[in-house]
């Protein structure tokens, strides 16, 4: 009974973070260089794929529903069952193009969030100065150290997209092919999205410690309620129109808060 308000208190302080990490950017005018870079890379990005996608939306949804048959009625009666199977196959193929429309700002989003990565590590380094007063890193130092841990940024981050691109495909796959899955692999999808939202935006601040992605996934269970917390606040922040545009540098920041207030505990107490 003593350890639930503990739980619920821990994830609400997770939830904060974004909101907290959103006033940081606005105080600290050191911060703001940094997290620009990311934000316009998000909007140029969602803005171009958003384009393409009005302009070529008669191809898009031809596309999409190059599969469904053509149904036609030789008899007035025939229209019975042939124009409910017709408003049906138009409503499937409407949700099949917002599908494929949301998909590729969903690519978009995350191409943008690639090229952005080495930024965002630069902006988490930035922020650990300004909480602790230093910066743990475990990395080397000098030009060729700053040129090394950008590309490593950027390959974490491409790795971390693969895996997530691999696990929803594969779950999203499932549900599309097995009657009936859609009702694991929904919420198994928003679970998983729910972990990995953390795990993606604290790993700039883990990375320079060195922590293994087995040690990272040992630290989710360990901080979980925090973790869920700022992962649900994160989610939401993505359905958000136009804030979404804005939010990978407030979600770097926030996730670098939830790795400095939560460190991982390594094997052997290191």
């Amino acid at each position: 009974m003593t350890r639930s308000p503990a739980a619920i208190a821990s994830f609400a302080a997770g939830f904060r973070l974004p909101f907290e990490a959103a006033r940081m950017l606005l105080r600290e005018r050191r911060l703001r260089g940094l997290a620009s870079v990311p934000a316009l890379l998000s909007l140029l990005a969602v803005s171009a794929a958003f384009a393409c996608v009005i302009a070529y939306a008669g191809e898009l949804h031809g596309w999409a529903t190059a599969w469904m048959p053509e149904l036609a009625a030789g008899r007035w009666y025939e229209w019975l069952w042939v124009a409910p199977a017709k408003l049906g196959l138009a409503a499937v193929g409407a949700a099949l193009f917002l599908a494929f429309a949301g998909a590729c700002l969903a690519i978009a989003y995350l191409l943008a969030s690639l090229l952005a990565s080495p930024f965002h590590d630069a902006l988490a380094a930035r922020v650990e100065r300004l909480v602790t007063g230093a910066v743990r890193d475990d990395t080397e130092s000098g030009a060729l150290g700053v040129f090394r841990e950008g590309a490593r940024a950027m390959r974490e981050e491409a790795r971390r997209i693969a895996f997530f691109v691999a696990v929803v495909g594969s779950l999203a796959a499932l549900g599309l092919l097995v009657p009936g899955a859609q009702l694991l692999t929904g919420p198994a999808i928003l679970a998983f999205t729910l972990f990995f939202l953390p795990l993606d935006y604290a790993s700039y601040t883990l990375d320079r410690r060195r922590v293994s992605f087995r040690e990272k996934r040992r630290w989710l269970g360990q901080h979980k309620p925090a973790v869920l917390g700022f992962g649900a606040a994160a989610f939401v922040t993505g359905l958000v129109p136009l804030v979404n545009l804005f939010a990978m540098p407030v979600l770097v920041v926030g996730g670098t808060l939830l790795a400095l207030r939560h460190p991982p505990r390594r094997v052997g107490g290191r």
